[in-house]
């Protein structure tokens, strides 16, 4: 990923999901697609470092489901509508799930399958969140977020390739 083209300055910690303490001196924005591999291995690569720092009062995190266009990533746009973004603890669940089954809902659900596998793992139904996942897609476009995961922290944009060790630095340096 070519960081350089990402201007973070056009990142807003507003909109998304929000995990943590607003006031945390560390915020992650997170731009993640739920039928992405990548944001998947990020995702639970990161997870158990990013909860307890959460926990800790140490981090906030803003995870921003990106709709992207990409074929494979379609029925990561669809995942995106269950995500009750107001409830972040239902929505850090549901996404939880579907990174660690993405493999038995990815690519090969219709939309009329996937909805009754929602609501058979996770009771969840499709929302009316497309003003949230529009104003995500033209945040990115405006910072040039073309690939998914991006993450930033601060003057830190990486992907899903950060190393635990790399990831406790930013950690720890703020």
């Amino acid at each position: 990923m070519d960081i350089s083209i990402i201007k973070s300055d056009q990142v807003t910690t507003e909109g998304g999901i929000v995990i943590g303490h607003p006031e945390a001196p560390v915020t992650f924005v997170e731009f993640l697609n739920l039928a992405c591999p990548y944001c998947r291995k990020w995702f639970l690569k990161s997870e158990e470092q990013l909860t307890k720092a959460v926990e800790a009062g140490q981090v906030r995190r803003i995870i921003k489901p990106y709709n992207k266009d990409k074929d494979d990533l379609l029925i990561g746009n669809l995942a995106h509508t269950y995500l009750p973004f107001d409830q972040p603890a239902i929505a850090l669940n549901a996404i939880h799930f579907l990174y660690t089954h993405q493999k038995t809902w990815r690519p090969d659900l219709s939309d009329s399958e996937f909805d009754k596998y929602m609501q058979a793992n996770l009771k969840l139904s499709p929302l009316d969140n497309t003003v949230q996942l529009a104003a995500i897609v033209d945040e990115a476009q405006a910072a040039n977020i073309k690939f998914v995961p991006t993450i930033i922290a601060g003057e830190h944009i990486f992907d899903e390739s950060i190393t635990p060790e790399e990831l406790d630095m930013i950690l720890q340096a703020q």
